[in-house]
């Protein structure tokens, strides 16, 4: 049992790190990742076929006066400052949240889609290393679909996955995702398809 236990401790990181493209039409950027995360983002991009690059996310709270008023805004500002053609570019922020944000986020981008008629999109998620399988879990429960969403993990610059947990950044990355997965699976109840539940955040932010 404790041979077990070591085995997976060590393949935990690569397990949360996933990546299964589906080598869709669209990609989607989860905007709060850092620049080096969102760069690997970009050269996927632009050495694929897809036909649109999204981004997300809503207001960064660790900043009093921030000069953009999303995450999805500035990773948007950020990919264009490298290069990608504004026609690319979707930019999906969603609003401050006490409901779970990639969620939230998630929900936004299913509307996007429902807005432009498009009733199956097939997209791939750009997520930030350990971050990817929660990612993909969250975007498969908003748009109630396991065959159409993709996923691709970062490469982490702080930490190897092969070894979180011999770098202070790797072993919060790691623990802070394994409790994520453990909260969703369990716990996290994000209302009916559709309903005002499921768009929480969205009616606190107007309050």
């Amino acid at each position: 049992m404790v041979g077990v236990a070591l085995v997976c401790a060590r393949n935990i990181a690569n397990y949360l790190a996933v990546t299964q493209p589906n080598h869709a039409r669209y990609l989607v950027v989860e905007g709060w990742q850092d620049e080096y995360s969102l760069k690997q983002a970009l050269e996927l991009f632009q050495t694929s076929d897809y036909e649109l690059l999204f981004t997300t996310g809503g207001p960064d709270l660790r900043q009093i006066d921030p000069m953009y008023k999303t995450y999805a805004e500035k990773s948007a500002a950020f990919f264009v400052s490298q290069g990608l053609a504004q026609q690319k570019l979707i930019i999906i922020p969603s609003p401050a949240s006490a409901q779970d944000r990639t969620f939230l986020s998630a929900v936004f981008v299913r509307k996007w889609f429902e807005k432009h008629h498009i009733s199956t999109p097939s997209i791939d998620i750009f997520s930030q290393g350990v971050h990817a399988r929660r990612t993909q879990k969250l975007y498969k429960m908003a748009f109630q679909s396991n065959d159409d969403i993709g996923i691709y993990a970062s490469k982490p610059v702080a930490y190897s996955l092969s070894a979180w947990w011999d770098k202070s950044a790797g072993a919060k990355s790691v623990i802070t995702e394994i409790a994520g997965m453990l909260w969703i699976t369990c716990c996290f109840e994000p209302g009916k398809y559709g309903s005002h539940q499921e768009l929480w955040g969205d009616y606190i932010h107007q309050d």
